[in-house]
């Protein structure tokens, strides 16, 4: 847990400028309001009443992808992206028609955190809007089941030509340019036959051998449906690696988008949920694949401040949590893995370098596959632009940071770049589309790649 809370942390900035060299918006703009200083600013004089709630306030606040790479950077540890996602709590609040609580204590002193509605230029949310996403958020990414339906339909729309008939047709010109291309790159979605629960255990490969020990992985919930491959993946590299691994039936989506929304309520109970699977399952650590869904896991005790009965369940509970590339370079064996003579880089997940502090596990995974080189991206401290869906609602940044990301990749001159994030591959396959470079460049997860490596490995043996 956190040690202060973002209205502790928002008063203990100094300004030192320590973080405007990791910003990618800052790094875009130039503009002080883009940068974390500017945020922290903007913030602190919202929430202690200096300044009221405005459009400008509510663009800039929207503007910060969370992406962390600050607080890496900050002496003070000043917790940039909960003091954004406060404040916009806050102008959610100011703009909502129930009554809401006109002030809340900072650290119980006289200091107070207000919330002027005098002064609302905040344009609305249209209702049909606002009802899609509540329905989005509440009963498809928080139902698995649900979402399993999607994945049907999506499988659904690739395969029966449907999919073709609509680019011919050119219906996609309706939609907003991002949605087009996204549309594009989306992977192929596997047929429900091949989307089942997985199964609750799967044991080390090699039985003759002692444990590397008794894990849980985190399926996830998009991850599951749209990367249903990665995920079985997943499970058979931990098994390689000397992993025992529960799969958890019962759990939930991890909660990260309900939180960078403000659907503050539906995380906790998302988290709750999770606490009480992963309690169940009685393992060492709990896997994630996926940089945002361990972000999210490892913070889950700072959604408990309050509450001490969860809070120590939830330090339980997040004490666990580690990345898949981590668990294996760390405390698992990785077998023999064979490339075929390719260039390879890395693009780390922002989440997973600067929230669960894993910089170098994927890479050093990668550069351990024999018959492969490996090329170090240049400035891979800055953010790809994915964000979860910070691409689809800052379009025109999340593409400028997109552009200057793959000038980078470029000049690697790989024909494979990894990530380890669903977000980050997406967005990385969308640089690779918009370059023309499909077929110069391959995006794989780091999961994908080490398990194709190995069974090359395997079946040069044999």
């Amino acid at each position: 847990m956190k040690v202060l809370t973002p209205e502790q942390s928002m008063m203990t900035c100094v300004r030192c400028g320590a973080c405007r060299g990791v910003c990618p918006t800052l790094n875009i703009t130039g503009r002080e309001a883009d940068g974390p200083r500017g945020r922290v600013a903007m913030a602190r004089s919202l929430l202690t009443g200096e300044i009221s709630v405005n459009q400008e306030i509510k663009d800039q606040m929207d503007r910060c992808l969370l992406c962390s790479a600050c607080v890496d950077a900050c002496p003070m540890d000043v917790q940039i992206p909960d003091i954004v996602m406060l404040a916009k709590e806050r102008i959610a609040a100011a703009t909502e028609t129930v009554e809401q609580p006109k002030e809340k204590p900072i650290n119980n002193k006289e200091n107070t955190i207000k919330i002027d509605t005098t002064q609302n230029d905040i344009k609305k949310t249209p209702a049909p809007t606002r009802s899609a996403k509540d329905f989005l958020f509440d009963k498809v990414l928080a139902d698995q089941k649900n979402l399993n339906r999607v994945g049907n339909l999506l499988w659904m729309y690739q395969k029966s030509g449907l999919q073709k008939v609509t680019r011919g047709l050119g219906i996609m010109k309706l939609f907003p340019e991002q949605m087009r291309q996204m549309e594009r790159i989306l992977p192929e979605v596997l047929p429900p036959s091949k989307r089942k629960a997985h199964a609750a255990y799967t044991s080390r490969e090699n039985t003759n051998k002692e444990s590397k020990g008794r894990v849980a992985f985190f399926q996830g919930c998009i991850m599951d449906v749209v990367f249903r491959e990665t995920n079985d993946n997943s499970i058979k590299l931990l098994s390689k690696a000397g992993f025992d691994v529960v799969t958890p039936q019962d759990q939930k989506c991890c909660g990260a988008l309900h939180h960078h929304s403000g659907k503050k309520d539906k995380t906790i109970e998302l988290a709750k949920a999770n606490i009480e699977a992963f309690e169940k399952a009685d393992v060492d650590y709990i896997i994630t694949n996926a940089g945002g869904c361990g972000a999210a896991l490892v913070d889950y005790t700072d959604f408990f401040r309050d509450d001490p009965v969860w809070l120590e369940r939830a330090k339980a509970f997040s004490s666990k949590i580690r990345d898949i590339s981590e668990i294996i370079y760390e405390k698992g064996e990785l077998p023999e893995a064979s490339g075929r003579g390719e260039r390879v880089t890395y693009q780390p997940s922002c989440h997973l370098q600067y929230v669960m502090k894993v910089k170098d596990a994927p890479a050093k995974l990668v550069k351990a596959v024999t018959n492969s080189e490996y090329v170090d991206l240049p400035d891979k401290k800055y953010c790809c632009g994915s964000a979860g869906i910070y691409n689809m609602l800052q379009p025109e940044l999340a593409n400028e940071i997109l552009d200057k990301k793959m000038e980078k990749v470029k000049q690697t001159e790989s024909a494979v770049l990894i990530t380890a994030n669903p977000g980050c591959y997406l967005q990385m396959k969308l640089g690779v589309y918009k370059e023309g470079m499909e077929n110069v460049i391959d995006t794989k997860h780091v999961v994908d790649y080490l398990v194709e490596s190995i069974e090359r490995a395997e079946n040069q043996t044999n």
